[in-house]
């Protein structure tokens, strides 16, 4: 019972501090966001899967869903369909799924490691950046991060493999790179003791739920002809190490400034953490009094911690190396990493302190006692600079933009073709049109004659989101008038077309 009240106490304040990061004027939005949202109001109008915006050719407006998987959006709907607005929908989803991740993480680190090391989880949790950044805007991730905990609690307590296996494949289908979660459902079924034939037969049940949402969402894809991913080596590494040092050190060591003291206090948290687990995964552990030795011990649940972490570390690298060298090792993108890392330390630390001298233990609570209050520091700030006027499309910069104004009303009943069609929608709710990628004369004349048969206006916004040409460029090059011109982009329009000559 007090495990349980604990985990519902720290999932509540994570849930209402969801709520109260994406008030008005939040939720934070951000291109992704309009997918999800584009997505979910399409479902709810047509039943299908599109994206709000589609290629410069495309007689429709509106494309299959590609990038993304369907999971997010298909939530969204399933819960604007009893009656909110997409938005709200997804502020509810997120605000649920903080309570599954952080009161899920409390529940199972007090189930292996005692109650004190449930309470020391919620609290690193809630102090991590990275956790905050996800929820306060439209996005995938908080959802993913609700269906791991619960892949997590299924592996680490001893579920039937198609359980965990469901979770895993849950996840899948709301991140690409839930993928991982498959793979390390598979091995974790594969990996428990029993003859090979039994275990080829758990790994088999462990991965048909994946084969099958999978499979079927493959198929869908290929019958609405998606768009497939080129795959090969990507170069250009140095900007993604960088970053990837800069997530790691703003992550382990926050709120320090100067890399030659971040470095150190990086690598020194990182060893304490490693020489933790390796203590906790060699050792007995700490079990809650009437709960089952086995069931207590910390390995089980650090081994299927450490599983799904290494699993998608390998995705993510694997992606960024021969899927798309533009993928950014951001807080965002290491948000699973970094929740199972923390879960995993703190059930590590909770294992050890009975084990502990008295000076070992001050030292352990000193420093843990730092590193918090700087994360919570440094979640507090980026929080409240997020909500000073709003975070991205939700902005008052972008509410304010004249040119979306225009758009609402003078330009409300064109075809938009821009180099910005998330922003688009974000913003106008309308779909929207790309860009060509190139100026051969071919492109450019192609794409005059499907302007002027949809009777388009081109929009130039303050930065390009697609790989398409400027817009400026193809305006002269058409021959184009402009119409409008903002502190924040441009409108042309085709130039009327002179009067025929008489005979």
């Amino acid at each position: 019972m007090r495990r349980s009240v604990l985990a519902a106490l720290f999932g509540a304040v994570a849930c209402v501090a969801v709520v109260a990061m994406t008030a008005p004027p939040g939720p934070g939005l951000d291109p992704d966001s309009a997918s999800y949202l584009g997505a979910a109001e399409s479902v709810l109008r047509t039943g299908a899967v599109r994206a709000p915006f589609a290629a410069w050719s495309s007689a429709d407006s509106t494309s299959p869903l590609a990038h993304f998987p369907p999971g997010f959006s298909l939530a969204i709907a399933g819960i604007a369909a009893l009656g909110l607005a997409p938005v709200q929908a997804a502020r509810a989803i997120e605000a649920a799924a903080a309570f599954v991740t952080v009161g899920g993480g409390v529940w199972l680190v007090a189930g292996v490691a005692g109650s004190g090391a449930g309470a020391v989880a919620g609290i690193v949790l809630l102090a991590s950046p990275s956790l905050a950044f996800d929820h306060w805007q439209v996005l995938s991730e908080p959802l993913f991060l609700a269906l791991l905990v619960a892949a997590l609690a299924l592996m680490s307590g001893a579920a039937r493999p198609w359980t965990y296996g469901l979770a895993a494949a849950a996840a899948a289908l709301v991140r690409y790179a839930g993928a991982a979660a498959l793979g390390a459902a598979v091995l974790w079924a594969f990996g428990r003791t029993g003859a090979i034939r039994v275990r080829a037969r758990r790994a088999a049940e462990a991965a048909l739920p994946g084969i099958l949402l999978e499979g079927a969402w493959m198929l869908r894809e290929a019958a609405e002809s998606s768009p497939v991913r080129s795959f090969g080596p990507r170069g250009d590494l140095g900007p993604t190490i960088r970053q990837l040092g800069e997530t790691l050190g703003s992550w382990l060591a926050p709120l320090v400034g100067c890399s030659w003291v971040q470095v150190p206090l990086a690598l020194a948290v990182t060893a304490a953490a490693a020489a933790l687990l390796w203590a906790a995964a060699r050792g007995s552990g700490t079990a809650e009094a009437g709960r089952p030795s086995a069931a207590c011990q910390p390995q089980r649940f650090l081994a299927a911690a450490g599983l799904l972490a290494v699993c998608y570390a390998a995705v993510v690298v694997w992606s960024r190396l021969f899927v798309d060298e533009g993928i950014p090792f951001d807080g965002r993108l290491l948000s699973p990493f970094v929740l199972l890392a923390e879960l995993g330390t703190a059930a590590a630390f909770g294992a050890g302190w009975p084990a502990w001298r008295r000076r070992g233990r001050l030292a352990a609570a000193a420093a843990a006692l730092v590193w918090v209050s700087a994360s919570a520091t440094a979640t507090v700030e980026a929080v409240q600079d997020a909500l000073d006027g709003g975070w991205g499309y939700a902005s008052d910069e972008w509410r304010a933009s004249p040119l979306v104004h225009w758009l609402r009303g003078p330009g409300s009943g064109a075809a938009i073709f821009s180099n910005n069609p998330a922003t688009v929608y974000a913003l106008l709710h309308r779909p929207s049109r790309t860009v060509p990628a190139d100026l051969a004369a071919d492109s450019v004349t192609a794409f005059g004659r499907a302007f002027r048969a949809q009777r388009g206006i081109l929009v130039r916004f303050p930065f390009d989101l697609d790989p398409g040409v400027p817009p400026d460029s193809l305006a002269r090059r058409l021959g184009l008038r402009e119409i409008a011109v903002f502190s924040d982009g441009a409108v042309w329009g085709a130039a009327p077309e002179p009067p025929a000559r008489g005979r």
